[in-house]
């Protein structure tokens, strides 16, 4: 429908009223599902296969739970041929939850044809539609269009979108903030908000600073979180900002100031000061990030301050110390201000903690441009070199050093950082050195200028696959002719790779070129075993106008037989909990199989087998993340293999367990847990479990700290 039609939709919304009534079922358990429909139905997403019309064939079946089942199995596989079927079957739907169901995939989907359709999801039979409906509509719609922002990708699929009059739309579910709102309302507010934020339109800003104003604490945290988000000019919002800096909700204070970080308005500098001193560490958190993203030099001192009530194990021991957490924040944020008054507290805290070098306070000081040789912790001993070169840690930081320096812009900076960068060369060059500290250097050379390109045509040929991909990312930047060869040559060597990161980056190196000789080697992907990889190679083929070779896709060859997914259908109904044992205290979950059957599977054969025994939390991110289950230590590893997501409706509350990707499909062993909520990740990320008790324990967690074992408890 073109943008006439569109207006049309629009303006027939507006002023009703009247709540519609859809034929609505009490929600009832993956029971109703006869069993073997439900291991097909799983079976049939983890190939990512609509299989002809077997799986759309189910939008049309007796039972509601399986025509609901099935539209979300469409929705996750993302196959825009499955689109048309929902769209048929959102018109003839009259089970809500089901209906409820199809908007959700269409979100999914993400397929511009929907949004005619889903403007329906407003109005049934001419009456305002039930609120989970509507909530399902903003949800769905706020994810199209958010991809859908470039006018000429619009004006290339025939279809002009006018984001302004949905944002309208979407705008208009908000309630009045003086409402008192049943759950299902709440839940439309919540999905207008985040919906709102997706759109990214100057027009949103007003309606979501009335919101701040909102009854509900969650909803006011929403508001903040959004604007925080939004990319948009904000200052329009800032009064109201800065009187959420007292509101009695945390997460109101903590998005509040991380919203005013974003405006960069000087008003903001005062309350946010005192916001450095929140009963909150997680307003705390972000007043740091804040007043560092403002860059007035008034916080230093207080920064300063604040950072000297650090952990009393430190030289720097106070009657009340920070944690670990907040006082790498509070670094981090003078590190970006870099006023000399910090280089004092900065030396102390690196000479404090050595031999352990600690990357946020090594970088700091490197932003100052006062490096003349690498520190104390990267020059010599056990902590750096010793015989086998083991510390690959310090190799990682003492690059990020390197690039922090080169990037301060101070007259011979760059001079001095390639000189550095040098050094770490030829230490990671010894003999039996760990090659997991390339990567980072890799990515140092490209902020130093200095390119050796001898040297990276040799890590090309690296055994360890995220060397070659770092390898391979950084030559897409220059795509010179001499590194063409070489990246093809890289391609076939790596046919055989069990993880697809080399073979994802070098395709993405060689669509640089658009030769004939480049796109016949992006062509042999299309006969790769992994689904990804033939995917990654038919998306860059269309993006060169190579032609479009969609039909070779395939589906994906999960290894697994009937058996496997009858086993993990079977598991639907029962309660599964995970105990996860860290230095800090026990963290209790409940697992979500009925939401993310396979992921829960693949989490519980892990812990089973012992694989996370001794692995660690290797990244923390205050008031967002821990995130865990690396066996390489580095963000980059996993199990050897790769499950689909499992998108679902779980929102991202405090303690939801997720699943970390490098993009769709890619999941393996690497958790995290979050902080606070988190409604950008909704609908992205696989939520498949939440933290029933030890949260306590999930905010203590600092980088470095281990997993010691986990447990799962199954019911029979």
């Amino acid at each position: 429908m073109k943008t006439s039609g569109l207006i049309f939709i629009y303006l027939s919304l507006i002023g009703l009223a009247v709540c519609a009534s859809a034929d609505e079922r009490p929600k009832q358990s993956s029971a109703a599902i006869p069993p073997i429909i439900h291991a097909r139905i799983i079976q049939l997403e983890d190939e990512r296969n609509l299989n002809g019309d077997e799986l759309t064939g189910l939008l049309k079946h007796r039972t509601p739970e399986v025509r609901e089942r099935a539209a979300l199995a469409i929705g996750r596989i993302g196959d825009k041929r499955g689109a048309p079927a929902l769209i048929d079957a959102f018109d003839v739907e009259k089970d809500l939850e089901s209906r409820v169901a199809v908007a959700f995939a269409l979100g999914e989907i993400g397929d511009l044809a929907a949004v005619p359709i889903l403007l329906k999801a407003f109005t049934i039979d001419r009456e305002v539609a039930a609120p989970l409906l509507r909530a399902r509509g903003c949800e769905a719609l706020g994810k199209i269009l958010s991809a859908r922002l470039d006018p000429q990708l619009d004006q290339r699929e025939n279809t002009v979108v006018r984001t302004e009059g949905i944002s309208d739309v979407i705008a208009r579910q908000l309630p009045a903030p003086e409402s008192r709102l049943a759950d299902d309302e709440k839940l439309l507010a919540g999905l207008a908000i985040t919906a709102l934020m997706r759109l990214r339109s100057a027009f949103s800003v007003e309606p979501l600073a009335r919101q701040l104003k909102s009854n509900d604490a969650e909803l006011r945290a929403l508001a903040a979180n959004a604007l925080a988000r939004l990319r948009q000019p904000i200052g329009a919002a800032v009064p109201a900002l800065i009187d959420a800096l007292n509101d009695g909700g945390a997460d109101v204070r903590a998005n509040a100031a991380r919203a005013l970080g974003v405006s960069k308005d000087s008003r903001a500098v005062e309350p946010l000061l005192k916001a450095l001193h929140d009963e909150s560490e997680h307003a705390q958190v972000n007043a740091a990030r804040a007043l560092a993203a403002i860059g007035d030099r008034r916080a230093v001192e207080p920064l300063i301050e604040l950072a000297k009530l650090s952990d009393p194990k430190t030289t720097l021991q106070r009657r009340h110390p920070i944690s670990f957490n907040l006082l790498l924040e509070c670094v981090v944020a003078l590190g970006t201000l870099k006023d000399e008054r910090a280089l004092q507290l900065l030396g102390e805290l690196s000479r404090t903690f050595a031999p352990t070098a600690i990357q946020e306070v090594e970088v700091a000081i490197a932003k100052f441009g006062v490096l003349k040789t690498l520190p104390p912790s990267f020059r010599g001993g056990k902590s750096w070199v010793g015989r086998e070169c083991s510390n690959w840690k310090n190799a990682v930081i003492a690059a990020q050093v390197v690039g922090a320096q080169a990037q301060t812009g101070d007259d011979g900076a760059g001079e001095k950082a390639r000189a550095l960068l040098g050094l770490v060369i030829q230490r990671l060059n010894l003999p039996k050195c760990d090659p997991r500290g390339w990567p980072e250097v890799v990515r140092a050379m490209s902020k130093t200028g200095n390119h050796w390109p001898a040297l990276l045509l040799r890590k090309l040929e690296s055994g360890d696959v995220i060397v070659r991909s770092a390898v391979a990312t950084f030559l897409a930047e220059d795509h010179k002719e001499e590194f063409l060869t070489p990246l093809i040559s890289a391609l076939k060597r790596g046919k055989s790779d069990s993880v697809n990161d080399a073979k994802l980056a070098i395709l993405t190196a060689l669509s640089k070129y658009k030769s004939e000789k480049a796109i016949e080697a992006i062509k042999s992907a299309l006969d790769d075993q992994d689904h990804l990889v033939r995917r990654r190679a038919i998306d860059l083929l269309k993006q060169i106008g190579a032609g479009d070779f969609s039909d070779r896709v395939g589906t994906v060859q999960t290894g697994h037989n009937k058996l496997f997914y009858r086993r993990v259908a079977a598991r639907l109904n029962k309660k599964v909990t995970a105990t996860i044992y860290t230095g800090k205290g026990q963290i209790k979950i409940e697992l979500f199989p009925q939401d993310a059957p396979i992921t829960v599977d693949s989490f519980i054969t892990l812990a089973r087998k012992g694989f996370f025994n001794n692995l660690t939390f290797h990244r923390v991110v205050p008031n967002f993340v821990i995130q865990g289950g690396d066996p390489r230590g580095d963000g980059e590893g996993g199990p050897g293999y790769q499950i689909r997501c499992e998108i679902n409706t779980r929102p991202y509350t405090r303690g939801a367990i997720g699943m970390a990707l490098s993009g769709k499909d890619t999941g393996g062993s690497q958790f995290f847990i979050t902080h606070s909520p988190q409604p950008h990740l909704d609908g992205g990320y696989t939520v498949f479990g939440q933290v029933t008790s030890g949260m306590a324990a999930v905010d203590r967690i600092a980088r470095g700290d281990s997993i010691r074992k986990v447990e799962i408890f199954e019911s029979r």
